[in-house]
């Protein structure tokens, strides 16, 4: 399993939105081409900015048409159909698969991807060409999804809020009183259960056996 790291083409609307909110996490959860170069996804935005995207979307051509669907006071799941970009285009051309979620955040693609060594270096090449630096972040054993971090629906929901609003960036961008409100919770349960996630997932780090390197030149050996 390869977990990659790709820039987005920056004459579309995801490059530019994230860059313009990075504290912000989108989340394509599913997407289908569904007509002449046209793409219909399925996202999820959360953090300072979900909600206001499809004002800011009318000023892209490439997004045709998008349906809003409320999650939360900061989540929005957006069903969303746009031209095909680049970042699309080249990964069908290499017959890579993504996982989902991709996760998108201040112009950049994270994504997991099984692949041959061979293929995925060819896929990576082209992206240099056409969009930008692209790398291989880590190999590991397996797929690192909430059910290996061993997080709860309702951690999961604290935890992307808390890290969409800076809550363990340093110096923090947001209290656990602020953190709360948002959440519409009360602080000592929102504080219980980040007790809990960290321990989880120090847990969980010592479990996954991660090996991590970087792709520096396209003809660089691949090896899990």
């Amino acid at each position: 399993m390869y977990r990659v790291e790709t820039p987005l083409s920056k004459d579309g609307w995801a490059y530019h939105y994230s860059k313009a909110h990075a504290s912000m996490r989108l989340e394509i959860l599913d997407r289908i081409e569904v007509g002449d170069d046209l793409l219909l996804a399925e996202l999820r935005m959360m953090g300072p900015g979900a909600y206001d995207w499809p004002a800011a979307a009318r000023r892209f051509p490439n997004v045709i048409h998008i349906e809003t669907h409320p999650e939360g006071p900061a989540s929005v799941i957006y069903r969303v159909t746009f031209k095909t970009p680049a970042f699309h285009t080249i990964t069908r051309h290499h017959g890579i698969l993504t996982r989902y979620p991709i996760v998108v955040q201040d112009g950049i693609s994270h994504f997991e991807t099984f692949a041959e060594p061979r293929q995925l270096r060819g896929y990576l090449a082209e992206l240099r060409r056409r969009v930008g630096p692209s790398h291989v972040r880590a190999v590991h054993r397996g797929s690192v999804t909430t059910q290996t971090l061993g997080l709860t629906p309702g951690q999961v929901s604290v935890f992307h809020e808390a890290v969409s609003a800076g809550f363990f960036q340093v110096p923090r961008r947001i209290t656990l009183t602020g953190l709360a409100a948002r959440l519409g919770r009360n602080k000592s349960t929102i504080s219980a259960s980040l007790v809990k996630i960290r321990r989880r997932l120090a847990e969980s780090a010592l479990q996954l056996d991660l090996t991590t390197f970087h792709l520096a030149e396209p003809d660089e050996p691949l090896s899990a």
